[in-house]
């Protein structure tokens, strides 16, 4: 399929652009459709999680971009992505994958001792730790995942502030890890400096699913 059609469903305009470039990249002649209800986690926050009102909301919206057409669905906010993992794809046709689905299946593959998992908010460090652990629990594996949270990072930034930021937070980690991961996708232009700076890979979930979409779409059209 040489254009396919990607949406990507965000909860924070922050996921947006980093989400949009991992998948033009991985589909130069691709098109992005950015479908945004920027209340989804402000509602969770007020409601005590994802209740069932607020997992059907986004149900309909992963239903309404398949309707439309599209090759590829990608949930760019990590709290909601148990909507993605109970799809069946037989019944949908496309591949939904939620946002850090194909991130922790690479840190599963990178088979640390200790991994450094930083994220922008507390509620992101505990829900991203917790299904991450539940991923090495799979692949019996029994790594130390550390969390690092930066507060900083949850406005928005241009994205040399974000990286000297998030960098001057990794700098202060007294522990040695192997890997680093970027618990949301709002993080992922800090990429590349991090991994240059401390020297040891840097996942980060957009350029995960980007690879993931493109294993996944590859396959729908043979």
């Amino acid at each position: 399929m040489n254009s396919p059609r990607i949406a990507l469903i965000s909860a924070t305009p922050l996921a947006i652009e980093p989400a949009a470039a991992a998948i033009r990249s991985a589909f130069p002649d691709g098109t992005v459709w950015n479908l945004l209800d920027d209340r989804l986690l402000a509602d969770a926050h007020d409601e005590g999680g994802i209740t069932e009102r607020l997992a059907a909301r986004m149900d309909r919206l992963i239903d309404s971009a398949i309707a439309d057409g599209v090759d590829g669905v990608l949930l760019t906010c990590s709290q909601y992505g148990v909507r993605a993992e109970v799809r069946d794809a037989n019944v949908d046709g496309v591949a939904v994958l939620s946002a850090d689905g194909p991130l922790f299946a690479e840190a599963v593959a990178q088979r640390p001792a200790t991994m450094l998992l930083v994220a922008s908010l507390e509620s992101s460090a505990a829900d991203s730790g917790r299904r991450l652990q539940a991923a090495f629990d799979a692949a019996g594996q029994e790594p130390e995942v550390r969390k690092l949270v930066v507060p900083t990072a949850a406005r928005p930034l241009a994205p040399e502030d974000l990286t000297t930021a998030l960098i001057s937070a990794i700098t202060d980690v007294e522990l040695d890890y192997d890997v680093i991961v970027l618990a949301q996708f709002s993080l992922a232009p800090a990429s590349s400096a991090i991994a240059e700076r401390f020297g040891v890979p840097v996942l980060d979930g957009p350029a995960a699913a980007a690879r993931a979409l493109v294993t996944a779409v590859d396959g729908q059209t043979r």
